[in-house]
């Protein structure tokens, strides 16, 4: 388990305890999944941090980060941002050369 603040906290994490609020209600359940949205009702309810299961230290491989990437940058046409997103992608290839 790891104690995980909200802001850090990721769609797809598994509560481990049950979130509650300072009256004792319980916000989730232990075993809910995250979802965004209920990420952002935790941090509007001014929730810190979560128990949740133990988290895959590996995050995202790079291939994965590319087509993320892809997606962000999709329909930009702005040379600088352009160059910044050739720039991220450039070290993501150099990321997958060293696995």
């Amino acid at each position: 388990m790891d104690l995980v603040s909200v802001a850090a906290l990721r769609s797809g994490y598994v509560i481990a305890e049950a979130v509650t609020n300072c009256s004792g209600a319980v916000l989730c359940p232990s075993g809910l999944r995250l979802t965004e949205g209920l990420i952002e009702r935790l941090k509007n309810a001014g929730v810190e941090a979560v128990v949740v299961e133990a988290a895959d230290k590996s995050g995202p491989t790079p291939d994965e980060r590319i087509a993320e990437l892809n997606e962000r940058f999709e329909g930009v046409d702005d040379p600088v941002m352009l160059q910044i997103k050739a720039t991220i992608e450039n070290r993501l290839s150099l990321m997958r050369l060293g696995d």
